[in-house]
């Protein structure tokens, strides 16, 4: 029990580590049919400023694009192509307004578990401002087609595999116009292994899934960690764009369940139970100094979501006999997408008393875990007596509350 015991606290601190900077990325492994025929969930307006288009409206390619020539870009400070392309390279993207103050971080989610390194499925780049406590997320589609610095024309989801973090750092760098400073990467299990720990979340389904993830009707649904996965990482097809707005959804609701409920008091033992399984660049130190930051963000509307959504896409069949396809950018929509998220942090606005109340709960729970908590009741025979103070038991003060941690069955991996 306690070998079992050990490994859920493993598993809910990586994914805590990520709430407590304000997001889980979500891996997209499974439930990915080769011909599905379920409903796309329905866009809304509140998921993402760009929501609204759907498969049957986007648009096709009707011819192929110029083949490879000898005359290729300027790659400046990038590595040139090592293998041949199979459409032109375009020029790195540039001409985003970024202040020195924003953070870029990237939120990732592999489709294979630890320690093996899989595909980034769920990609999201994060704008912060810390000084106005503002935030927008823009989630980019694994199939888009771009350039991957010292490799050749493949799809974004591969560049962390072909190289690592820095080769997706350079491939953002290159195709967007901008290089996230910090990173965490995130794995199926520990999606399933939050949701758990939160005791399910409640989602609202626009359309049902029938045919997958055991089936999923309309309305609102409560969802364990499993169920949760599934409709996070389900895809129709090629729309990555439906994908990315279960994501968003998700995330929002789990954000918001977990500044609320003030999980954070349990982060330093988390994070260092945790070390190994989630993969990030921040410390322990600079995560605690961002709790603050996370109760402003958890004030309404202080969070912009965006995507790449099927305004910039176009769907391509790749050349040769795989028939691959892929997403082919727009680059002057995606660079509006990115100025606009970028923009969006810059605006200033009052926060809500609602910050004053988060921050006096998260209090009162560390308060509470420094309190002496009783374990045992003294027994008595005989004519009732004061226990002295030497054989008394019972009061051994704990850091944690009476019934942490509880105890849970072996589930992961």
């Amino acid at each position: 029990m306690n070998d079992a015991r050990v490994v859920h606290q493993k598993q809910v601190g990586v994914a805590l580590v990520l709430i407590a900077i304000f997001f889980i990325s979500f891996a997209s492994s499974g439930c990915q049919p080769g011909a599905p025929q379920a409903t796309e969930a329905a866009p809304t307006s509140t998921l993402s400023p760009t929501a609204g288009e759907n498969l049957a409206t986007a648009p096709s390619l009707t011819q192929t694009p110029d083949p490879l020539t000898e005359s290729q870009p300027t790659l400046g400070i990038f590595d040139p192509p090592g293998v041949d392309p199979a459409t032109e390279i375009p020029p790195a993207l540039t001409g985003l307004d970024l202040s020195d103050e924003i953070l870029v971080w990237m939120l990732l989610g592999s489709d294979t578990e630890p320690p093996f390194t899989g595909r980034t499925q769920a990609i999201h780049l994060l704008f912060i401002h810390p000084r106005f406590s503002k935030a927008s997320l823009v989630s980019i589609p694994g199939n888009l087609y771009v350039y991957i610095p010292g490799y050749t024309m493949q799809r974004l989801n591969t560049a962390y595999a072909i190289g690592g973090i820095d080769t997706l750092r350079d491939t953002l760098a290159y195709n967007f116009g901008i290089k996230p400073s910090r990173f965490v990467l995130a794995h199926p299990g520990d999606l399933q292994w939050l949701v758990d720990d939160l005791d399910t979340v409640n989602l609202t389904v626009f359309y049902p899934i029938p045919q997958f993830c055991g089936g999923i009707r309309a309305g609102l649904v409560q969802m364990d960690g499993p169920l949760a996965l599934c409709y996070a990482s389900y895809i129709d097809g090629m729309d990555e764009v439906d994908r990315m707005q279960r994501q968003q959804q998700l995330l929002r609701v789990i954000f918001r369940k977990l500044t609320v409920e003030g999980y954070v008091t349990r982060l330093p033992l988390l994070y260092a139970s945790y070390e190994g399984w989630i993969k990030t660049d921040l410390s322990l130190e600079e995560l605690l100094g961002y709790i603050p930051l996370s109760l402003r963000l958890a004030d309404p509307d202080r969070i912009s979501y965006y995507m790449i959504g099927w305004d910039a896409l176009t769907i391509w069949e790749v050349p040769g006999y795989s028939q691959a396809k892929v997403f082919l950018p727009d680059r002057d929509v995606i660079r509006q997408t990115l100025q606009q998220a970028i923009d969006d942090v810059t605006i200033p606005g009052p926060l809500t008393n609602q910050v004053q109340t988060l921050e006096a709960q998260l209090t009162e729970m560390v308060y509470q875990t420094r309190q002496p908590t009783a374990t045992g009741t003294p027994t008595q025979t005989g004519t009732p007596t004061p226990i002295p103070e030497a054989t008394a038991t019972g009061n051994t003060p704990t850091p944690y509350p009476s019934d942490y941690p509880p105890s849970y069955p072996p589930r992961y991996p």
